[in-house]
């Protein structure tokens, strides 16, 4: 599940990045900001929950808005908005990592435990 440690810790970012880039005067941008990392966070989190293992992948559709809001937000797009893209970017590649990703394929886990008991008899 490190990829939805990484997802929350993404979010962290997003959540200061009005305060580093200076902006929090737009109130716009900052509860946009704080908002988007909020929901983040929540999909990151469902997906510890069996029943939603797969919120995570909403978190495309979230990246994808993050892109096209940095990009066409301000033409050229400012530093918060660039910041908008990358995190946009990262999200993409991060939120497909499967939840399970370091663990062995079942197909393993199967046929050690198969074997495992065959060996105890």
């Amino acid at each position: 599940m490190w990829g939805r440690v990484v997802e929350i810790m993404t979010a962290v970012w997003l959540a200061a990045s009005p305060f580093i880039f200076d902006v929090q005067s737009n109130m716009v941008l900052l509860w946009s900001d704080l908002g988007i990392a909020l929901l983040i966070c929540i999909l990151a989190g469902l997906s510890y929950w069996k029943p939603t293992r797969h919120a995570h992948l909403l978190s495309l559709l979230v990246a994808v808005g993050l892109i096209i809001w940095g990009r066409f937000a301000v033409l050229p797009p400012s530093p918060i908005h660039q910041n908008h893209i990358v995190v946009g970017l990262f999200l993409l590649m991060i939120a497909l990592i499967p939840n399970h990703a370091s663990h062995p394929p079942l197909v393993w886990q199967i046929d050690r435990a198969t074997q495992k008991g065959a060996n105890d008899h």
